[in-house]
């Protein structure tokens, strides 16, 4: 299994990560540094130390020896966890009464989740959206964004346009609290290639980082806080057991086994005609067995799959050009599988290399994670 290395950053000015091209008035930001981001900025600070691209530069950016994760909002020494596209809340209250927060995916043999109400108001139950730290207890994480106002750059003299104001949002590196505690954002960075491993530490710690647009203004610049070793998650096979005896209880077949595929990024893939892979994903797209299924609702020939899709746009710096845009499926989206009992142990060797290394394109951009039996669907099924 590659090592893994946790990497979190303390924003030094207000960041713009922009969700959409900025062709528009307003422009709203990303609540995370994605992986791409991340990649940019180190490349560009190489290219500024060393004077040009060379083969580690070449291993370190355009190969996927290296792939770098998104960076989730954090608080010091505490995890964080994504919400998953299953996640249930008090419509009225949302996240900020977690007495309702529920898992609603085994709900697939029961129907029940419909029913479901806040035991507190009355009120049904929504979908919920964003981060939890410290899920024991159970605390919402929400960074602090800022609506700023700009005048538009003239690309041909690099001053300022005439009559043209444009708005967006951007993070200020505080908790959406009252007391506005500091955030990190924190993830993992995954190398293929260990004997990277000096390269990549020396990079991070040699000058400060800039990421996202607006940086003319004063925007995006970012310190390293922490450069670790990861730290170990609980088993693979513990959590297949704790899934599968929630399953059963749910109403499960007693000769099934099950398993959840929870995107911790956003998945591409692509057909033979490279078109995206969407609606139409199967289990042997993740490279599982043949034999593995897709659960199916009760009474229906529908599967299990609750996702979204997401136009990712992107900007070529060397260029200064935007990228091609990528249709994805969207992080937070689950998926619910099945196996005969007899597969059990081929299946689970198929998950552990999936979560290892991961699925589909743009890999060393932090695309394609996936968290197999994802401990929240069944510690807050209920």
């Amino acid at each position: 299994m590659a090592p893994e290395f946790t990497l979190a950053l303390q924003l030094r000015a207000p960041l713009a990560l922009h969700r959409a091209r900025a062709s528009v008035q307003y422009v709203g930001t990303l609540d995370y540094i994605p992986g791409t981001a991340l990649r940019g900025a180190l490349a560009e600070a190489y290219l500024a130390e060393h004077g040009g691209p060379d083969d580690i530069f070449r291993a370190l950016f355009l190969s996927d020896q290296v792939q770098y994760g998104d960076l989730w909002p954090a608080l010091e020494g505490k995890q964080t966890t994504l919400l998953p596209a299953t996640a249930q809340v008090c419509k009225r209250y949302g996240l900020k009464d977690l007495a309702s927060f529920r898992d609603a995916l085994l709900d697939v043999w029961t129907d029940s989740g419909d029913d479901k109400k806040c035991p507190k108001c009355g009120e049904p139950l929504d979908r919920a959206s964003g981060y939890l730290c410290n899920p024991d207890p159970v605390e919402p994480l929400t960074p602090r964004s800022r609506l700023r106002v700009s005048t538009a750059i003239e690309r041909s003299t690099g001053t300022v346009a005439r009559e043209m104001l444009f708005t967006h949002h951007t993070l200020t590196g505080q908790r959406q609290t009252e007391e506005r505690a500091p955030l990190l954002f924190q993830g993992t960075v995954r190398l293929t290639n260990p004997a990277l491993q000096d390269e990549l530490a020396h990079l991070l710690q040699a000058a400060p980082l800039f990421l996202g647009a607006g940086r003319s203004r004063g925007l995006g610049q970012v310190e390293v806080k922490a450069w670790s070793e990861a730290p170990a998650t609980e088993p693979l096979a513990e959590r297949w057991r704790q899934l599968n005896e929630a399953a059963q209880r749910a109403g499960g077949e007693a000769g099934k086994r099950y398993f959840s595929l929870t995107l911790l990024s956003h998945l591409a893939l692509r057909d033979n005609l490279l078109c995206p892979v969407l609606s139409e994903i199967a289990p042997q797209h993740f490279g599982l067995p043949d034999g593995v299924t897709w659960v199916r609702y009760s009474g229906s020939d529908r599967a299990v799959l609750i996702f979204s899709t997401v136009t990712v746009p992107g900007w070529n710096a060397a260029l200064g050009l935007p990228k091609p845009d990528t249709i994805a499926l969207a992080r937070g989206s689950v998926l619910l599988g099945q196996c005969d009992s007899g597969q059990e142990q081929a299946v689970l060797g198929c998950l552990a290399q999936i979560e290892a290394e991961g699925v589909g394109e743009r890999r060393n951009e932090g695309f394609g994670r996936v968290a197999v039996c994802y401990p929240i669907h069944y510690t807050y099924w209920r």
